[in-house]
């Protein structure tokens, strides 16, 4: 089957390998739609290292089950499935206190495991969930990202009307957008150096948004939060500049949740934190929030049909991640479908 497999920075290409096989509690899924994400560019290119040449990513799927393992049961061929690409061990402290998000032996589909860059993949059979009939194979791709998300809006304290700042308007920022506005937030600032992405986030409901390049960003959100600052702020983004803007941006006792995840190490002022009392929090991945994003889309209590910008085949992904790589594409979302 073809497959883009990663073989070092910068080198992705189409390569033909063998069609997986099941094993006994497993499915092997015809992939309808997978996701380009924001991790899977910075793995390409080799900044975080978190990804392992000689491994197919590709975690944000959707598909058709095409063969089942002996001990299935539950499923059938041709059923509609969403992947949650998360596999934890059920037996750790993490996972036995409800975060197995965060499991001691956890691994991920597409990271240590060939993922759905691919014409088919090989799942854990408790790792699918059931595709609602009226979703498209393109939204069921959005259920990772979005779970995501609103994992990061859940972990953020924020009380009805209360203002939040999302420093950067990638994919998982503007899926935090639409999170926070079904959580009740009032004044919702977004802030990005990117034009179109701003004006996506405009389109998507942001109140405010700030062009980082054009203006001072941190005077911007004090001044529209009469001085003080947002209650909360999602960094989105994950490198020095927008971890200091975040902290920057947050009124005194406020809170900081960091979802971006660009750069292993970064510099922010620790005196700031201290004697603002400002808490911050790391997320990662998804618990509950999987099925509830399939709800939210399913249920029509938030759109993403406009973050997905391009639709392509799964043989145009080189050329398409070079682009992101390079920042000479500002497409929000694509979706490969092989």
């Amino acid at each position: 089957m073809q497959v883009l497999m990663y073989e070092g920075p910068w080198q992705m290409p189409l390569r033909e390998i063998d069609a997986p096989v099941a094993g006994a509690n497993d499915v092997i899924v015809k992939v309808e739609a997978v996701g380009i994400c924001g991790s899977d560019v910075h793995g390409f290119t080799g900044s975080t290292g978190r990804r392992t040449p000689g491994i197919v990513m590709g975690h944000e799927v959707s598909g058709t089950i095409s063969a089942l393992g002996s001990a299935v049961r539950g499923y059938h061929i041709g059923d509609r499935v969403i992947i949650q690409p998360q596999t934890t061990c059920g037996s750790c402290r993490m996972c036995l206190a409800g975060r197995s998000n965060i499991c001691e032996k956890r691994t991920m589909i597409g990271m240590h495991t060939h993922g759905a860059y691919a014409e088919a993949v090989r799942v854990p059979s408790a790792q699918l969930y059931r595709m609602p009939d009226g979703l498209s194979w393109e939204h069921g791709a959005l259920v990772e990202p979005l779970a995501v998300a609103l994992h990061a809006v859940n972990c953020t304290p924020l009380n009805l009307m209360e203002s939040v700042v999302i420093v950067g308007a990638g994919p998982i920022g503007l899926l935090a957008l639409l999170g926070a506005r079904l959580k009740g937030a009032g004044k919702i600032i977004v802030t990005d150096r990117s034009k179109h992405r701003l004006a996506l986030a405009k389109q998507l409901g942001a109140d405010l948004t700030v062009n980082v390049a054009e203006e001072d960003a941190v005077a911007t959100v004090l001044a529209a939060t009469e001085g003080r600052g947002a209650h909360a702020a999602i960094e989105a983004v994950g490198i020095t500049p927008t971890v200091q803007q975040a902290l920057a941006m947050t009124r005194i006792g406020g809170h900081v949740t960091w979802i971006g995840n660009s750069a292993p190490e970064v510099t922010l002022n620790m005196q700031q934190v201290v004697t603002r009392e400002i808490t911050i929090r790391g997320v990662y991945g998804f618990g509950d929030e999987f099925g509830q994003a399939i709800h939210a889309l399913s249920s029509g209590a938030l759109s993403v049909a406009p973050l997905i910008e391009q639709v392509a085949p799964l043989h145009e992904g080189p050329p398409l991640f070079d682009g992101l790589a390079r920042g000479t594409l500002e497409t929000v979302k694509i979706i490969l479908r092989p």
